[in-house]
């Protein structure tokens, strides 16, 4: 049996010295410390070598080397693995087929991908500081490790009851059969009954319709997801059915603030700001019957001129007006959908540089990554929330149970 090799320290420290006054650097191809990885790996199967052959005794012996180059943080280096004569050697340092000991550079690829890094920059980023060359067909194969985490992520169990939910949509384009698509990304936001934020779900469907948001409630609850207190949605026709058909308890709350920006559309720049004041007088007001009162005061003073902002108004006031009948605590966080806003900024900011994405595959994976990179900046607990939740413990006491949060 070989002896097994020792380390010369002082050899090592040597060759080290004369790299870095040469000026090849601690890292990357010939770096200082890239060859004490060699001998580490080295050090390691020998030692690995021994261990199998010894269940074997005189059965089994080596059989002289294999050569493979292995990627690893400090750079690629050349490695020898061992072989036995009944060729079952696999050492737990390095399988036999794999290529790649470095984890933190995964890490970091995984990571700029997911601030939107293109796979060109990435790549010159990885040659830069570790030597190492990888095509863009390799690092699109990690990022795609990622799928199996998306599918457990998007059939994971959901909590029974949910304070809020907010649904709205954010559109990408797709290339399919060579043509370029503008597809809807469906985004499902809750607050459980902690005050903590989730993203429940985001759903690749066709463009935008009640028809697409019935398949994606039936999701959320074939998934568990039992009652839901308040539904904050846009102005989608047909919404507010397609949610009491599947939560016939929910109380569907139309976003406020897209009401007033599409009121505004066609509104003179003269006459922006006085539309505005007038609005926020109805919807600001405490009561039902006072915001109905401000409303006719509205269409009296500009029906003349803006007839269909008051139509608009009136003609969706059932949607419009759910959140006078609750306190204070709880009309702050219902009565516009700015939280799921919120993360489609986080979202539209790593993905506006992009183009037609190749696949829904890749607009998910993009979105998954970014969504798990970003967390801090929505996943954030909602303000005043014990003041919140002892509101809606006192206005819903048949549905929120004692001891559910």
């Amino acid at each position: 049996m070989k002896k097994k090799e020792e380390f010369d320290y002082a050899s090592f420290e040597q060759e080290a010295i004369s790299k870095l006054r040469s000026g090849k650097g601690l890292t990357g191809e010939g770096g200082a410390l890239t060859g004490l990885v060699s001998r580490i790996i080295r050090a390691a199967f020998e030692g690995e070598m021994e261990e199998h052959l010894k269940e074997y005794g005189v059965e089994n012996r080596r059989n002289g080397y294999t050569t493979k180059k292995l990627k690893t943080g400090l750079g690629e280096i050349d490695v020898n693995p061992p072989r036995d004569r009944k060729g079952d050697f696999d050492p737990k340092i390095v399988k036999k087929w794999e290529r790649n000991l470095a984890p933190e550079i995964e890490s970091q690829i995984m990571s700029m991908y997911a601030i939107g890094t293109s796979y060109s920059d990435i790549s010159q980023h990885i040659k830069k500081m570790y030597g190492l060359d990888y095509s863009s067909s390799f690092l699109s194969s990690i990022t795609d490790r990622v799928h199996e985490e998306i599918t457990n992520w998007k059939n994971r169990p959901l909590e029974e009851i949910y304070s809020i939910i907010y649904l709205d949509a954010i559109h990408y384009k797709i290339r399919e059969n060579r043509v370029v698509k503008t597809k809807a990304v469906y985004t499902v936001l809750g607050v459980d009954l902690e005050g903590q934020r989730d993203v429940l779900g985001l759903f690749i469907g066709e463009s935008e319709g009640a028809r697409h948001w019935g398949r994606v409630l039936e999701n959320i609850r074939d998934r568990g997801v039992k009652d839901v207190i308040f539904f904050c949605v846009d102005g989608l026709n047909g919404f507010p059915e397609m949610i009491q058909s599947i939560y016939p308890e929910s109380i569907v709350q139309r976003c406020i603030v897209h009401m007033v920006r599409t009121s505004l559309k066609y509104v003179s720049w003269a006459d922006y700001r006085s539309i505005c004041k007038d609005l926020k007088k109805m919807y600001s007001q405490d009561t039902r019957e006072s915001a109905e009162e401000e409303l006719e005061n509205f269409k009296t003073k500009w029906d003349g001129k803006y007839p269909e902002i008051g139509q608009k108004w009136e003609r969706n006031w059932k949607e419009l007006s759910p959140y006078f009948d609750y306190p204070e605590p709880i009309r702050r966080v219902i009565y516009t959908t700015n939280a799921v806003e919120a993360l489609h900024r986080c979202l539209r900011k790593v993905t506006k540089t992009k183009g037609a994405y190749v696949t829904e595959q890749a607009l998910e994976k993009q979105l998954y990554l970014t969504l798990q990179y970003n967390e801090k900046s929505w996943r954030r607990k909602v303000r005043s929330w014990p003041a919140i939740i002892r509101t809606l413990k006192r206005e819903f006491p048949d549905r929120i149970k004692e001891g559910l949060n």
